[in-house]
């Protein structure tokens, strides 16, 4: 509470609020499909959850440390890049819950036998 009283007191003066860094929507689409069509072209059908899982927390965490060095506002209005890495990080929870022990061990399994 005391963050955000000092943050939005008077004794920072009076600012306009910024616009903040705004995404177009085929900005969202090309992010948010091309690591799920990279996904279905080489990982095994039955592995994609839980390749899913650690592709969306890797994308959510460059996005997020992208944000935070580039000063995205969070507050801004319309989709900013932090709106984009929570989306990321849901859909890595999402399929790291809908995903099996098994199919991650599999994968883990996968990804030594490429190398």
């Amino acid at each position: 509470m005391t963050l955000w009283k000092s943050e939005h007191g008077s004794a920072y003066g009076v600012t306009l609020p910024s616009p903040g860094k705004r995404l177009d929507l085929p900005f969202l689409i090309a992010v948010g499909t091309a690591p799920g069509l990279l996904l279905v072209g080489l990982v095994p059908l039955h592995l994609v959850l839980p390749a899913l899982s650690i592709v969306s927390f890797a994308v959510a965490v460059v996005i997020a440390l992208w944000a935070y060095r580039r000063g995205v506002d969070r507050q801004a209005d319309g989709i900013t890049f932090w709106d984009v890495a929570g989306l990321f990080a849901v859909i890595w929870v999402g399929a790291g819950m809908l995903s099996t022990p098994e199919h991650v061990v599999e994968l883990f399994d996968h990804i030594t036998m490429t190398r």
